[in-house]
């Protein structure tokens, strides 16, 4: 299959209330059904919420909230009812979790999870846990799973995963057409001029242009929230669909292969960006070396 019809969603959710925001998520699910979708993509920690208070802080009851509502993945209750509307609708469904480790009661992870006609079909934990978030989930192990399904290779990431190009790097070279970013992106002012914004559009466009991959992003809106769910091509300059500030959804329909041919073919001058890499001289990127402070604007080496 290469014409494919995705939406995403921008929704706020509520932090103490799973059932009323997975009976939401079903309606957009629904929704997204009804217009022909053939995917449809919800935002980071959907169920949960991502606490009372900003990640530059830690709140015990936060980390206590993501213990009790934490679910096991795939036979946590939601997300059978998730696999069940997939199934009945005959639709892909993304969105990211707290998930319940199945051997400590005291582990929580930010988990990604794909669904489709076909049932659970995979899922992912987040790897890059910014400020705060850290003190509440444990880090995945950086898999960056890539998964075969009906409408291309779908690969699995989670909001601040996209600051670091190594992840979509490695998505699409495991073959990846079609990135998915569940997000909880901050807007602190409520305006396109704030820096969160600028950050927000150029790494899903970056991603999106440098691996010449869809890149999805489905965010939360309500106050301080970016909002702004999107679909990006892999051609520059190529925004398919996107929210803006407020909740709804976004919609976009698209040839995946024909799209990310003319990426690779046309749109870079016969520049394949993956076809062209010189591996052999990229060893820095996987040495592993503490992060050196930096003093009086010099990057300290010892």
């Amino acid at each position: 299959m290469s014409k494919v019809k995705i939406a995403t969603v921008c929704m706020g959710c509520d932090p103490y209330d799973v059932q009323q925001n997975l009976e939401r998520m079903i309606a957009y699910v629904e929704k997204a059904a009804a217009q022909g979708c053939d995917l449809v993509v919800l935002p980071e920690e959907v169920l949960t919420g991502v606490g009372t208070v900003g990640m530059q802080q830690f709140k015990p009851d936060d980390k206590l909230t993501f213990m009790k509502n934490a679910q096991l993945i795939p036979e946590g209750e939601s997300v059978q009812a998730l696999i069940e509307a997939a199934k009945k609708h005959h639709i892909y469904i993304n969105w990211s979790m707290a998930e319940q480790d199945p051997d400590r009661f005291d582990a929580t992870y930010n988990t990604s999870v794909l669904v489709g006609p076909e049932g659970y079909i995979g899922k992912y934990r987040k790897v890059h846990l910014p400020l705060c978030e850290r003190l509440v989930h444990y880090p995945g192990l950086g898999d960056y799973p890539v998964f075969d399904t009906e409408i291309g290779k779908i690969g699995l990431e989670i909001c601040f995963d996209k600051c670091f190009p190594e992840v979509a790097r490695s998505l699409a070279l495991k073959g990846a057409q079609i990135i998915l970013n569940p997000i909880c992106w901050p807007n602190i002012s409520g305006t396109e001029d704030d820096p969160d914004h600028y950050a927000h559009v150029t790494f899903a466009r970056s991603r999106a242009w440098e691996n010449m991959v869809v890149f999805v992003d489905s965010n939360h809106s309500g106050m301080y929230m970016e909002g702004h769910s999107q679909i990006v091509g892999p051609n520059p300059g190529q925004v398919f669909a996107t929210t803006g500030f407020e909740e709804g959804m976004a919609v976009a329909e698209f040839d995946l292969e024909e799209e990310i041919k003319r990426a690779r073919v046309v749109s870079m001058g016969g520049s394949d960006l993956l076809r062209d890499r010189k591996p052999g001289t990229y060893g820095e990127i996987t040495k592993f070396t503490p992060y050196n402070p930096i003093h009086g604007g010099v990057i300290a080496t010892d």
